[in-house]
């Protein structure tokens, strides 16, 4: 599989419609020529830069990578999954730069999930269920694909969830350091927090369920999924979450400015399904349909709390 994708093989040979080419001059237009004030994200190497512009009133991202580390990823394939509202959708691709290949993708302008975890400000109690629903609407998707292109996500984190000007969150499928690696990368083992254990141990395919289970205790707890103790050691969220979840006292790690807001029964719902999604146990672990099935409960327990308090 690729490093990015995901996909099988047979995914590649399927009819699928081309990625629209977008010209250089559009492109140079869009970024003011490639302007240094519009790098967001660069390598130390320049394989890959990463700039921000807008064409046709659309904010977007525009990688330009160098071709010859550019791996087999199916680009027309990958073009065809992002067509939901939940997924960063790729706009075209320009061949035309004598050196670089030019991804142009859309470009959420809040950016990853993982700056705001923290943030009881910017996040609620409410507005992170919508988040959490959000992502697995987007991975249900991917998941079910209409035409078939069943699609896992090898390395879901809250750093690849993008959120828009309206708190909308969209899953990042494809990033310049996946565009530039060779298959046989680590990038398929996921990041350091979020890889399921039970793959580290056998060597199967991580199950997304695992990285999903790790986003909701993120957002539940407002803390990262990896912290570090004053000697460098890692403390990982999943471990402490489930050891504290089994003695029932999440309270002690979950924000005080969150759980004032929360529905109690929301609270229920929602931290035994997170819990299930760590469990070491495949088969207790839910399906993405479950998962957005009891989201949707814990949201409208919430909703139903919410409108309450604003009647007073």
């Amino acid at each position: 599989m690729d490093p990015v994708a995901g996909m099988p093989a047979h995914m590649y040979s399927r009819d699928i419609p081309r990625i629209p080419i977008i010209p250089l001059e559009e492109i140079k237009q869009a970024t003011n020529h490639f302007a240094k004030q519009n790098i967001i994200q660069k390598k130390s190497d320049d394989t890959w830069i990463v700039h921000k512009g807008e064409l046709s009133g659309k904010k977007l991202a525009f990688i330009s990578i160098r071709r010859y580390y550019i791996n087999s990823l199916d680009l027309n394939v990958l073009n065809e999954l992002t067509k939901h509202k939940n997924i960063v959708s790729i706009f075209g691709s320009c061949e035309e730069h004598i050196t670089d290949r030019i991804l142009v993708l859309e470009h959420p302008t809040r950016g990853g999930l993982d700056k705001y975890v923290s943030s009881t400000e910017h996040l609620i109690w409410l507005t992170r269920l919508e988040i959490c629903l959000d992502i697995a609407s987007g991975l249900h998707y991917l998941q079910n694909h209409p035409k078939g292109l069943d699609f896992h996500h090898e390395c879901l984190t809250s750093a690849s969830i993008h959120l828009d000007e309206n708190w909308q969150a969209k899953i990042q499928l494809i990033t310049p350091r996946a565009l530039a690696s060779a298959p046989s990368t680590s990038l398929r083992l996921g990041k350091l927090g979020y890889v399921d254990p039970l793959y580290m141990q056998t060597g199967r395919q991580q199950s997304e369920i695992y990285s999903v289970g790790v986003i909701l205790f993120e957002l539940l707890c407002a803390r990262p999924a990896v912290t570090y103790d004053e000697e460098g050691g890692e403390q990982f969220l999943s471990k402490l979450a489930r050891s504290h979840y089994e003695k029932r006292t999440l309270i002690e790690i979950i924000d005080p400015v969150l759980w004032v807001q929360m529905n109690r029964d929301s609270f229920t719902v929602f931290s035994e399904l997170a819990y299930q999604c760590l469990s070491e146990d495949l088969s207790i672990r839910p399906t993405i349909s479950a998962v957005k099935k009891q989201l949707k409960k814990a949201r409208k327990l919430q909703q139903v709390s919410h409108s309450q308090f604003l009647k007073g």
